[in-house]
């Protein structure tokens, strides 16, 4: 799933790295899970279990640990709200958000989830340390 990265986001990333141009990003992002993968277009289709909502994601270093070898991971378990319903299908990617709910403005870099989680009635969907790994 390389190639992620939203245009939005990459010509920020090519404004700081050649213009000098500060990258803009809120205090808080918002992890989201899909059931159909995003693109460097945006989309995806979002789970719509009974229960869902996205994850909020501080950014202060206690989610994520230090990149290794260009990535990534989660550094604590990662813990979704206990799905109601079945919803409409497997979890198969995540990718990080601008906004709690709704419409989003920017996408930012993600991954697959491997192998794809099944939602169960009455479980929270649960991340292990190291389970969630960003693909640029």
């Amino acid at each position: 799933m390389a190639g992620f990265l939203g245009y939005t986001t990459a010509a920020e990333i090519y404004d700081f790295l050649y213009r000098g141009v500060a990258i803009t990003i809120d205090g808080t992002l918002w992890l989201r899970l899909l059931v159909e993968p995003s693109s460097r277009s945006g989309g995806g289709t979002e789970t719509d279990y009974s229960g869902y909502s996205r994850l909020a994601l501080p950014r202060d270093g206690s989610v994520f640990g230090a990149t290794s070898n260009g990535r990534i991971t989660n550094s604590v378990a990662l813990i979704f709200a206990t799905a109601n319903s079945l919803g409409n299908g497997d979890l198969v990617a995540f990718d990080v958000v601008d906004t709690p709910s709704g419409a989003i403005a920017k996408i930012y870099n993600a991954g697959p989830i491997i192998p794809a989680k099944t939602i169960a009635v009455g479980k929270a969907p649960t991340f292990r340390v190291g389970s969630l790994v960003f693909t640029l």
